[in-house]
């Protein structure tokens, strides 16, 4: 079978994204049994992409808009987006590929990858890893416009999809409610999470552990990282030399360092930006506690990592975390600074706790096996056929 997953949402060649990161471990299993798994994007994704899934191909959906200089100024995102949409019409593929595969449900990925099956006469299938508008009411013109077409997709999904997965029955539900606020009928679908690669986080020798607690998601608001400034200064008034690493690149890190800075923070914490997955992999396992502050999730993938490196993991108590992840975590209610700055030191304090939380998390998350997702969404795929 011949996949083209279609992924426009990428601007830059640093940050990465949940789902592109999903579909590049998918791409690699999907590959190793046979089939071929090539992506269309942005040109300056190009980089992360060869790296992570070196055996795919890569087309190009859009050569000029790079804001990897820019990653702080979303406002540039928007012709591209544009851009992407229109070049759908006339991209040419080297393949005749089976399914196309939209990495969501968002206007400038599903948009194409409708087109994109039509011209090719291809299945088209989408994947949801989380709705929106169901977790919060939008506040800029981003987040307007996203609600307004995640509406839009609702009535799309319907009539031109032939394979819906959601990464979690949560999902699932706030995908069919909007369908029922529009007025279509539910689309049937398939639930599948998100794999990991356990032995990626299997400690090595060289493995020291220099820092106290690791938050790693994308550098943007509704990742909590507005929060960390005054969790950590918490945590250091009890332990000063506690040491924190934050992993990740995105559009709010010059606001989350300018308030590190104001804080006195600056010698006790680490951000490393972007950096590949084998720097990533290592930076996790020389970690203690993994930390997740989001206020919105359609799953939790860092957690997944975090687990697999036998860390305990604090996090603000998301619904999602309580099916996913149930009893395995250390939850505080979410927004609640002072808890999390409490149960990071609770965990610093007792590390017979933080070895049997490890222990038991990991033990959990063998059952989120990188292939065994690949093959139950691989059969959902092969079905259409």
């Amino acid at each position: 079978m011949k996949i083209l997953v279609v992924h426009n949402s990428l601007n830059d060649s640093k940050s990465l994204s949940g789902a592109l990161r999903h579909f590049l471990v998918m791409a690699n299993e999907w590959n190793a049994m046979g089939h071929q798994t090539d992506f269309l994007c942005a040109k300056c994704a190009f980089l992360q992409i060869r790296e992570l899934a070196p055996r795919s191909k890569i087309i190009s959906s859009d050569n000029f808009c790079d804001a990897t200089k820019f990653v702080m100024q979303t406002w540039r995102y928007l012709p591209a987006y544009a851009w992407r949409m229109v070049t759908c019409y006339f991209t040419r593929f080297p393949e005749k590929y089976d399914v196309v595969f939209s990495s969501s449900q968002i206007l400038f990925e599903i948009l194409p990858s409708m087109v994109i099956a039509r011209r090719l006469k291809a299945k088209l299938a989408v994947k949801i890893h989380h709705v929106v508008s169901a977790q919060r009411k939008p506040t800029g013109i981003f987040d307007r416009l996203f609600c307004h077409f995640e509406k839009r997709s609702g009535k799309w999904i319907h009539e031109r999809v032939d394979r819906l997965i959601c990464s979690t029955q949560i999902v699932l539900d706030h995908f069919h409610d909007i369908q029922r606020s529009i007025g279509v009928p539910l689309s049937p679908a398939l639930t599948s999470g998100y794999g990991v690669d356990t032995a990626a986080f299997d400690p090595l020798p060289e493995d020291p552990k220099l820092y106290d607690v690791v938050h790693l998601a994308r550098i943007h608001q509704t990742k909590g990282v507005m929060d960390l400034p005054e969790i950590w200064k918490a945590v250091c008034q009890k332990h000063p030399a506690a040491k924190l690493l934050v992993i990740g690149e995105g559009p709010h890190r010059a606001r989350m360092e300018e308030a590190f800075r104001a804080a006195g923070l600056n010698d006790s914490v680490t951000i490393t930006g972007g950096v590949d997955e084998t720097t990533k992999n290592r930076l996790v396992r020389q970690s203690k506690i993994g930390l997740s502050v989001s206020y919105e999730e359609g799953w939790g993938l860092s957690v997944n990592e975090f687990l697999a490196a036998k860390l305990p993991v604090v996090a603000y108590r998301l619904p999602v975390f309580d099916v996913v992840f149930k009893n395995q975590l250390v939850t505080v209610p979410i927004g609640d600074k002072p808890a999390a700055a409490n149960a990071i030191v609770d965990l610093l304090e007792n590390s017979d706790r933080c070895r049997l939380l490890g222990s038991q998390g990991r033990d959990f998350v063998q059952q989120y096996d990188v292939r065994s997702v690949a093959l139950n969404e691989l059969g959902a795929l092969k079905d259409l056929f």
